[in-house]
């Protein structure tokens, strides 16, 4: 491999990390116009537990989920192991640590699981293409009057 060829791959890394951190921040931030813009008008999102969507339909979702509540979210990701496949296309996968809390019923969730995804450059930029997350573990609860109540969750398969 050239040293041009090997700058372009650590250049596209780059670009696919800041786009991943762009996404998950955006999600955080409540920032639906900043989510939309993380994918490819054709991506293919596959949440287990949740379905499959297009971006519109995702987009939707958050919207009315995170957006138009005073639910707050914290997504990290972590470990990428990103493979650049060409010049235009890569995969990664990535485990992410999520944890969400409703003020209204104190109710919280924190997950671990696997982000497995692709990604394609576009004109604007790398882009997620598809992206399907695997859940590895929950643990929900609640936290009301200082007492806390909590169960852990552990997939089935």
């Amino acid at each position: 491999m050239t040293i041009e060829e090997r700058l372009a791959r650590l250049e596209a890394e780059s670009e696919i990390r800041r786009l991943k951190a762009r996404y998950l921040n955006a999600c955080d931030a409540k920032q639906a116009d900043t989510v939309r813009a993380c994918f490819t008008l054709d991506a293919v999102i596959d949440f287990e537990g949740m379905g499959v969507f297009n971006v519109d339909q995702l987009v939707g979702i958050f919207t009315e989920i995170a957006v138009n509540s005073p639910i707050s979210d914290s997504h990290h990701g972590h470990n990428a192991e990103i493979e650049i496949l060409s010049a235009d296309t890569a995969k990664a996968i990535w485990n992410l640590g999520f944890t969400t809390y409703d003020p209204r019923t104190g109710q919280f969730r924190a997950l671990s699981m696997f982000y497995h995804d692709e990604y394609r450059r576009t004109e604007d930029g790398w882009r997620i293409s598809k992206t399907r997350s695997l859940a590895r573990s929950a643990l929900e609860g609640t936290a009301i009057e200082g007492k806390l109540s909590a169960n852990w969750l552990l997939p089935t398969a």
